[in-house]
């Protein structure tokens, strides 16, 4: 890119100055009388001081620009330091490569670092990380968990942060993973245990209602509707244990109150003491049949999604108001209760 010289008033200043003074110092010794009357020496001087002060003029006009320059340089040299203190965790990966002298390893980074630009790209256009691989949905999921036990510990008695989390339970989305699946399971009791308050929408299918609000309860069998065994293993997890019943909140939506949120599927969310809010969006089974979502990067986007989650963290779709008002007396509370789960 070519850069255009701009012109200050300084820099036409000292121009005209430069032209006229010696114009002005031969007019005064050769056409004004009284510079003719001067004697010779005298004259050479004005003659003089008219050549050398355009000299000076220009002397002092290189070293304002060249002053500027420096600064200028200097401001490049900052930048530069600090887009390589930015930089600086992937550049001596970089250095090896080149250093290398291996073909077959440059050609291996080179084809993954277009992979990873390709990307980032879709990332910056999106403003989202597009849907993960379950091995990096995952190591999302516990980044955000670390991330808010690190505020907690932080803060100690001043931690405001919170969970808040969506979880669907349609047949198609519902999975019971011994892998992955157990170990944040595990990860979401301990940060449970530890006193961070966590607040889940669930979206409970037809399939599901219809079973809990029956005249007469009677539970499926263990290999059918998987839908209502995560249901009831969820409220296993929390209102069977005293500590998590108390810092859990749960909310029972029908998966037609509001098709944004069925839409969805689910999210996992994170709100920090200092009001930052992170989250996973669109849980979703992907076509192995593992758990997957994005990350969004947009603070609008999400806040966007907070207010809807907020519009339905109500006592009127608590967990224990909606059961209680839809089974009646159908004899699933009790069923509950012989399975330790209290929802009083």
């Amino acid at each position: 890119m070519q850069m255009k010289n701009k012109w200050t008033f300084i820099d036409i200043l000292v121009l005209c100055l430069e032209i006229a003074i010696p114009i002005i110092s031969i007019v005064i010794t050769c056409a004004v009388p009284q510079g003719r009357a001067l004697d010779s020496d005298i004259k050479l001087a004005i003659i003089g001081g008219g050549i050398s002060i355009p000299i000076v003029l220009l002397q002092i006009s290189v070293t304002v620009g060249q002053n500027s320059n420096d600064r200028c340089n200097d401001e490049t040299k900052t930048e530069v330091m600090h887009l390589s203190e930015q930089l600086n965790h992937i550049s001596p990966i970089l250095e090896k490569v080149f250093l290398s002298q291996n073909d077959r390893i440059k050609r291996f980074v080179y084809r993954r670092m277009e992979e990873v630009t390709k990307t980032i790209n879709a990332a910056l256009s999106n403003n989202n990380s597009g849907e993960l691989r379950p091995s990096e949905y995952y190591e999302e999921l516990l980044y955000l968990a670390d991330m808010i036990i690190r505020d907690k510990d932080e803060h100690k008695k001043k931690f405001t942060g919170e969970i808040w989390a969506m979880t669907s339970f349609a047949e198609d989305e519902w999975i019971a993973d011994e892998g992955y699946e157990r170990l944040w399971t595990e990860k979401l009791k301990s940060i449970c245990d530890k006193g961070i308050k966590t607040r889940r929408l669930c979206i409970v299918p037809d399939t599901v209602y219809n079973i809990i609000s029956d005249s007469v309860f009677t539970a499926p069998q263990q290999n059918a509707n998987n839908s209502f065994w995560g249901f009831i293993s969820l409220l296993e997890m929390y209102y069977s244990n005293s500590v998590r019943k108390k810092t859990s909140e749960h909310y029972f939506l029908r998966e037609n109150d509001n098709t944004d949120l069925t839409d969805i599927k689910g999210f996992f969310a994170i709100k920090l003491t200092n009001g930052e809010l992170h989250i996973l969006h669109g849980e979703t089974v992907d076509k192995n049949g593992a758990l997957t979502a994005k990350v969004l990067f947009n603070p609008d986007e999400i806040q966007e999604l907070r207010n809807l989650f907020e519009r339905y963290a109500t006592q009127s779709y608590r967990m224990e108001k909606v059961i209680s008002d839809v089974s009646k007396q159908n004899l699933f509370v009790d069923y509950l209760k012989r399975k330790n789960i209290d929802l009083t």
